[in-house]
């Protein structure tokens, strides 16, 4: 393949320097022969101009045939599995497609889903040995042993041979891990699987090769055998068992000390939602979530396990902590402003929240949330006493936002229901603020715009003019929150927010994303709308935002198979196969099995994953 198509790259290149030196010839003789013999010039222009048009397209046609079929050879490698291990103690090189299913023992492999493989060579004192066991479409499984060059008959040689070097195989690789973690977990309990997890060997370096087949570009990476297999350890026991409830806790201590984020954030998220947790175990779920390096993965474990919240002093004292530990400000609001909506706070969660609020390191985000804060407090004096407290702490800077929080503290106290003024007054006051230069202050004229707003073709326009005229992306951001849990937006509305997104979707993603949750909130949307929205997130790159964000919408009550399909294709945009497939196998649940076009790009999607075990635990989902 590469031959083929370093001769066809090659061939390109020297047939367009030909085209180029061609026209350029071409038209430096004709334009002196212009003078003389204008009608004739013009035809042999003309022939040369179709000349080249035709010669680019069959280069074109060339080039998209070589470029169709190196893609089609990666897409074909990265169905296999192989895994170079060159430890000293023991060198072997293993391939294996689909999912393998071992004996108790760990000496015998006793089942390989329809179409897989398991390739085996290892040489030993200049002995070669090479095994290939595959299974046909139906799961039948056919054994081919060779020693040297010579195949030799697998029984009772092949299997002997198989039986001695499987069980230190299946320690250094992720073969099987299945049917290995099942076999422990029942015969032996999560003891099992933990010592089955130590004894995972750590003194040798193993090296995972890929060899891509059009350029030689050889990746390698080295690890740890047991840090190479843990993580698919704690996956397999979390996802495919049901775990006992005295297992939780040790559980949740194997996940906090896993160094993979995107893991780690998926497994303990799993476990929050799919058990009924007491304090002793939820405190352990913050432990772990405080473990995270990523802010976006504290945030996203963070709000799901706001559902849970209870004001016992270690899990309040814990989730609050990682708040106050975590460093972007937007997203500590996020959490805070999610849990106030989520959970009933005791006031002693209340002044520990305020508290947290007040080590914010950004003042704007401290006002913010200050200001979001204001309709949900609870009528306790205390409670209002930490909420002054944090205000006069706010730098004098800030005089105009802390005059604005003052303001909606008074409003809040007089308001004797929703009152929404003329189009005329608001109309008045929002073209006012666009001659205003500072954030602050344009952000305080809609902020109060927001209490105001009516879903009117001019008074939009208007708006979002006034809000684009803001170069503060944290303020713009936390005007449209504002404004989104103030106001039902209608169409026309929520087009031209969504477009306003464009600008923060670059640079500012954790409150792109912190938006969007608030846009979920008012779906059903209109097509153009869903469109613009899946168009934002295609636009991101940061995986727990994205995962978050198709989260959101697979719970959303508006789910339908024409939303399905835009989830499965932002998948694409997660280039972490664990969150990948988590979101495909909570969206699996709202696959059409008799939708034929849905169901098939489900399947696509999964098989295009890079990893055996995400792969077929998505695939399991659908029979």
């Amino acid at each position: 393949m590469k031959t083929i198509f370093t001769h066809s790259l090659m061939n390109y290149m020297a047939r367009l320097f030909a085209l180029i030196m061609v026209v350029f010839f071409a038209q430096f003789t004709l334009a002196d022969e212009v003078k003389e013999k204008r009608s004739r010039s013009e035809r042999e222009i003309e022939r040369a101009r179709a000349q080249v048009a035709k010669q680019r397209e069959e280069i074109r046609k060339e080039y998209y045939k070589v470029r169709d079929a190196y893609h089609a050879s990666v897409k074909d490698y990265r169905k296999v599995k192989e895994i170079s291990v060159n430890s000293v103690d023991f060198p072997f090189d293993l391939k294996y497609k689909g999912l393998i299913e071992l004996s108790e023992d760990n000496k015998m492999v006793t089942g390989i889903s329809a179409n897989g493989f398991v390739e085996i060579n290892k040489t030993s004192f200049g002995n070669n040995r090479r095994l290939f066991i595959h299974a046909d479409d139906k799961g039948t499984i056919t054994y081919e042993y060779f020693v040297g060059k010579t195949e030799t008959a697998f029984n009772p040689e092949g299997k002997k041979w198989l039986s001695e070097i499987l069980p230190d195989i299946v320690k250094r690789s992720d073969l099987g891990v299945e049917s290995r973690v099942r076999h422990l977990y029942e015969n032996k309990g999560l003891s099992g699987v933990l010592e089955a997890m130590e004894d995972l060997p750590s003194g040798s370096t193993y090296t995972y090769s890929s060899d891509w087949n059009v350029f030689t570009i050889k990746t390698t990476s080295s690890r740890s055998g047991r840090s190479a297999s843990k993580k698919t350890f704690l996956k397999t026991l979390v996802f495919d068992n049901r775990l006992k409830n005295k297992d939780l806790i040790p559980v949740l201590e194997e996940i906090g000390e896993l160094s993979s984020n995107s893991t780690k954030g998926t497994l303990i998220r799993f476990i929050l939602e799919n058990y009924d947790l007491d304090n002793a175990q939820l405190a352990e779920v913050l432990d772990a979530t405080s473990t995270h390096s990523y802010n976006t993965e504290r945030g996203s474990t963070l709000r799901i396990f706001n559902k849970y919240y209870t004001d016992d002093f270690e899990i309040r004292k814990a989730y609050f902590d990682i708040i106050e530990d975590m460093e972007i400000n937007s997203e500590k609001g996020n959490v805070i402003k999610h849990l106030v909506k989520t959970a009933k706070l005791s006031e002693n969660s209340w002044i520990s929240m305020l508290q947290a609020v007040d080590e914010f390191s950004s003042e704007r985000e401290k006002g913010a949330v200050l200001l979001f804060l204001i309709k949900y407090m609870p009528d306790n004096e205390e409670v209002m006493d930490e909420f002054r407290e944090v205000l006069d702490d706010m730098s004098d800077s800030y005089y105009i936002l802390k005059g604005e929080i003052t303001s909606a503290l008074l409003d809040a106290a007089l308001e004797s229901g929703n009152r929404k003024g003329t189009k005329s007054t608001l109309l008045n006051y929002l073209k006012t603020a666009r001659g205003i230069s500072s954030n602050s202050q344009r952000g305080l004229i809609l902020r109060k715009a927001n209490r105001l707003f009516i879903n009117d073709e001019e008074v939009v326009d208007v708006y979002f003019e006034t809000l684009n005229g803001l170069d503060s992306e944290m303020e713009m951001y936390n005007v449209m929150l504002d404004l989104l849990n103030r106001n039902k937006l209608e169409e026309a509305a929520m087009y031209r927010l969504l477009r306003t997104l464009d600008r923060l979707v670059g640079d500012f993603q954790h409150g792109t994303g912190a938006v969007m949750r608030e846009v979920v909130a008012q779906f059903p949307l209109s097509d153009s709308n869903y469109n613009q929205f899946f168009r934002l997130i295609n636009r991101m790159d940061q995986n727990s935002t994205i995962e978050e964000l198709l989260r959101y919408v697979i719970d959303s009550p508006s789910m339908n198979d024409n939303l399905a399909t835009k989830i499965i294709e932002s998948t694409q945009q997660i280039d972490v196969d664990v969150e990948r497939a988590s979101v495909l196998v909570r969206l699996s649940k709202h696959i059409n099995r008799n939708n034929s076009s849905t169901a098939y790009i489900f399947k696509s999607m999964a098989k295009d994953l890079d990893s055996e075990y995400e792969k077929n635990r998505v695939l399991r989902t659908l029979e």
